[in-house]
């Protein structure tokens, strides 16, 4: 309860985390059956065509896993870990070389990150450059040739073909203008 004092026990807390209880397996426990090898048995014995010979089959004859309760176990349960041969044995990756302190002090590898990102802004900008146009002999010609000229009369009603303009300009010929002379 809160508040309360506790009584102490005579184990600690070094007791506690140095004393860890291993499972121990019963000896005494028998492999569970192969019943890949109990079907294969039937099969050679000529009493594996249905269901109902291979399980009158199993009633009369046994076949048991080799290493307990799973196939492929060496011992009687328990599997040989890398660790459990070698103490020295860690799992995992590995960790880069040693990190000198003076690089994390003096903020070494920010700085190498930030000259890095300055490179990549730089060839970043360099391809958002626009590529200059190079122009032919031929693309040159066709920019400077002149339009065709242009001798189709502009559309007017036939009600509006002999109207001249009222706008007179001095050395030009307006379109609706009669400048014939009879």
């Amino acid at each position: 309860m809160y508040g309360s004092k506790s009584d102490l026990d005579g184990e600690g807390a070094g007791a506690v985390m140095g004393g860890w209880m291993e499972h121990a397996p019963n000896a005494a426990s028998v492999p569970g059956r192969d019943f890949k090898k109990l079907n294969r048995m039937a099969l050679n014995a000529g009493q594996g065509l249905n269901a109902n010979q291979i399980s009158a089959y199993r009633k009369h004859h046994d076949a048991r896993l080799k290493g307990g309760m799973h196939a492929g176990k060496s011992d009687g349960g328990s599997i040989a870990l890398p660790s459990s041969q070698d103490p020295g044995f860690a799992y995992g990756k590995k960790s880069g070389g040693r990190i000198p302190m003076e690089s994390l002090m003096q903020n070494e590898y920010q700085n190498q990150w930030v000259a890095q990102q300055g490179k990549k802004d730089e060839g970043y900008m360099k391809s958002k450059q626009k590529i200059p146009v190079m122009h032919t002999r031929a693309s040159l010609g066709h920019r400077h040739v002149e339009p065709p000229p242009d001798n189709a009369k502009p559309f007017k009603l036939k009600k509006f073909e002999n109207v001249p303009g009222k706008l007179h300009v001095p050395g030009v010929i307006s379109p609706g203008r009669n400048t014939r002379r009879e």
